[in-house]
């Protein structure tokens, strides 16, 4: 699970935006909100959110389509964003914000779903081995997002000297939200 972690996904690219906006102690509170959010949904899926949706291709189908036009929102937001100062304090994400990313990260439930497919393949979880595998996954995702908010923030230092990068950032970033959401779309498949 660690190089998916790892991935530049759109949690990750939002938590180097982030970073590169706020810096990484006005990141925490958005941080926090992704992961808590994940760690339910990885719950949740754990203790039978998966059956139901292994049994149900037609909605796995609509939260794929779904989560990536949300990410695919996400990427043209980011280029469309007007050039500000760092410090502008419309652009510090919250918590609330974490949940949302979070709730529309489709790629996050693929992502559970092969957690628990791979390390339960029996489909048998007990509450304690869903709490031990959700905790782990946690402990890689806040690991993941303390490295991204850390290289957003060494951005944003450069981006104090030079206000111009912020406009590069955004397209890099808004660019590569646009091809994951590209990448989740065209891996849905027909209905």
């Amino acid at each position: 699970m660690a190089p998916l972690t790892l991935s530049a996904g759109p949690g990750n690219l939002m938590v180097a935006t982030s970073g590169a906006q706020s810096g990484v102690r006005r990141s925490v509170r958005f941080i926090v909100g992704l992961d808590i959010t994940y760690f339910l949904l990885a719950v949740l899926v754990g203790l039978g959110l998966y059956h139901t949706l292994m049994n149900n291709p037609t909605l796995v189908w609509v939260l794929q389509v779904v989560g990536s036009f949300y990410i695919l929102w996400l990427g043209v937001r980011l280029l469309r964003r007007p050039l500000k100062a760092p410090d502008d304090k419309t652009l510090h994400l919250q918590f609330r914000d974490g949940i949302v990313v979070q709730l529309g990260n489709v790629q996050g439930i693929v992502m559970l779903l092969v957690m628990f497919s791979t390390f339960v393949p029996s489909g048998d979880t007990s509450s304690s081995v869903v709490l031990i595998l959700s905790a782990a996954l946690i402990s890689l995702n806040f690991f993941s997002h303390v490295i991204w908010v850390s290289m957003g923030s060494t951005v944003q230092k450069l981006i104090r000297a030079r206000p111009r990068l912020l406009a590069f950032q955004n397209a890099v970033f808004g660019l590569m939200l646009i091809a994951v959401a590209i990448w989740i779309f065209l891996r849905t498949g027909p209905l």
